[in-house]
């Protein structure tokens, strides 16, 4: 790893005890700034930490309605896009999640709520996600609002190709 890179972190296959952990932290957060953390906010949550791939909106509807199906069977099935669209917007507002806009999904931060600019490092072949936070992307966030006086809102840098589990198994 280079000296410009901050860290690398997988943003998937968190603990059961990780992602009450996080579920807890982002409660807490949320009471702290005022905002509501909804039922089904933390339940889009809770899926999007407890993915082993990035997820889509639409997987999650999938997902939601099996849930409450499973949890009520008189409960109705169906769960509004909008709703969960919403839902997301708020989690990416309030720093809980990114969202890939290459692969259309959402994956966990690896430092909910610290500002941070990073890329994500994403595997065409097993889909895995790294979050590398690093020097390089925060110095093209700095130059574009104090040399260009351009305001950042939101910043993904997405890199595709290959990580290294599956270069080793192709070798092989």
């Amino acid at each position: 790893m280079s000296a410009d890179c901050k860290h690398i972190h997988k943003v998937q296959s968190f603990s059961a005890e990780a992602i009450e952990d996080r579920l807890l932290a982002a409660q807490q957060h949320c009471r702290a700034r005022g905002v509501r953390f909804t039922p089904l906010r933390q339940q889009i949550y809770a899926l999007i930490l407890s993915a082993n791939a990035p997820v889509g909106a639409y997987d999650l509807i999938t997902l939601l309605q099996k849930e409450r199906l499973d949890t009520d069977a008189k409960a109705s099935k169906n769960v509004a896009p909008p709703t969960v669209y919403r839902s997301l917007e708020f989690l990416l507002s309030e720093g809980l999640i990114h969202q890939l806009t290459s692969i259309n999904a959402y994956v966990p931060c690896c430092h909910p709520r610290a500002q941070h600019t990073a890329a994500f490092l994403i595997c065409d072949n097993c889909h895995s996600v790294q979050e590398c936070s690093s020097m390089p992307a925060e110095e093209i966030i700095h130059f574009a609002q104090s040399n260009a006086g351009f305001v950042v809102a939101r910043s993904v840098i997405e890199l595709s190709g290959r990580c290294q589990a599956c270069q080793t198994a192709t070798a092989e």
